[in-house]
């Protein structure tokens, strides 16, 4: 176990494989801050499935070293990939001839996503200031900020290789004689978000769904949309819930994250009815007493409020799917911007 973070802060649980018995394993990174993502592995018969890869290769290539034991007897045949963010699919190229799934949706926003932008703000310095200089309307010590927090990741090399197969609503594998089942339950988080649940064992694969220990973040809703899919995994039962990012979890993980939502949800709509902007409600709420008096007030990143005020104001506004790429990239810097404030920088 590594005594810190990829991001050189104390690790609060073990990094890692995590035997969740039942042939299922959890590939974790503690925090599960930015770029700390999660994975799974589903052994069945002879071959296995692995839920997700990384956010670059030498991470993906130190997962799959490490379950390399187990799947020597039960080669991976089937990756499947829970939605487009890099940190759930970048490190697909290594394995080679897997037939990789993920909803159509899915698919259609990894062709979007591209390292380029990241490999930019990742050489840091002058790059970065180039950007905000090009770039007036993103507000440069936030972008500076959001930058840093790359500085664990190594973007060079990677070719985004995109599903080979796709579906929409549910599909059922095989996996080694082993029944699982993928739900579609995006536009969530991202336009294309799934849980994978394994009902022998009462396991359900979340992705970012579920962030334990760390704020949610939505790119798309609606919030409706990401409540459904909570109430889809309590319906399951599961005895263990293995978040995109944070250490495994249960019903009770849930339950929080709901909560969440049900706070910052009204909370955004009724300032912004009152006529504030997106971002000074996110700003308003998240130094409010009630929000403080909350124990999502304690979880990692409160400054992604900025996205999830934006998120949920387009949705009110009736406007669907990705975000332009600008907005992205401004709401990052936004939210890098609150983090520094927050933290008294």
């Amino acid at each position: 176990m590594s005594a810190v973070s990829l991001h050189g802060v104390p690790a609060r649980y073990e990094a890692g494989l995590h035997d969740l018995g039942d042939g299922l394993h959890a590939w974790l990174q503690p925090n599960g801050e930015l770029g700390e993502s999660n994975a799974g592995l589903v052994v069945g018969d002879g071959e296995s499935l692995l839920i997700d890869t990384l956010w670059d290769l030498p991470l993906t290539g130190k997962m799959l070293a490490a379950v390399a034991p187990i799947t020597a007897s039960a080669p991976i045949r089937t990756l499947v990939n829970t939605h487009a963010d890099g940190d759930h699919c970048w490190g697909n190229q290594l394995l080679d001839g897997v037939e990789i799934i993920a909803t159509a949706a899915a698919r259609e926003d990894m062709t979007r996503e591209h390292p380029r932008t990241l490999r930019l703000l990742r050489a840091g310095g002058g790059a970065v200031e180039a950007l905000a200089r090009r770039a007036p309307w993103l507000p440069g010590a936030g972008l500076i900020a959001f930058a840093a927090q790359l500085a664990p990741y190594d973007f060079s090399g990677i070719t985004v290789t995109l599903p080979t197969r796709t579906f929409e609503g549910s599909l059922g594998l095989d996996v080694g004689g082993r029944k699982v089942e993928l739900i579609e339950v995006g536009p969530a988080h991202t336009p294309g978000d799934l849980i994978v649940h394994v009902a022998d064992a009462r396991v359900v694969f979340a992705a970012d769904v579920l962030f334990i220990g760390g704020t949610p973040l939505m790119w798309v809703g609606p919030v409706e949309r990401w409540l459904a899919a909570l109430d889809r995994i309590t319906a399951l039962g599961p005895r263990v819930v293995v978040p995109g990012h944070g250490p495994v979890s249960d019903l009770d993980g849930v339950r929080a994250v709901r909560a969440y939502w049900e706070f910052v949800a009204p909370a955004v709509r009724e300032r912004v009815a009152a006529g504030m902007q997106p971002e000074a409600a996110a700003r308003e709420i998240v130094r409010s007493t009630a929000f403080r008096a909350t124990e999502f007030a304690g979880w990692d990143g409160p400054e992604r409020i900025v996205i999830n005020a934006a998120a949920i104001t387009r949705t009110e506004r009736g406007e669907r799917g990705r975000m332009p790429d600008r907005r992205r990239t401004a709401l990052l810097a936004a939210a890098g911007q609150l983090g520094l404030e927050l933290r008294g920088a």
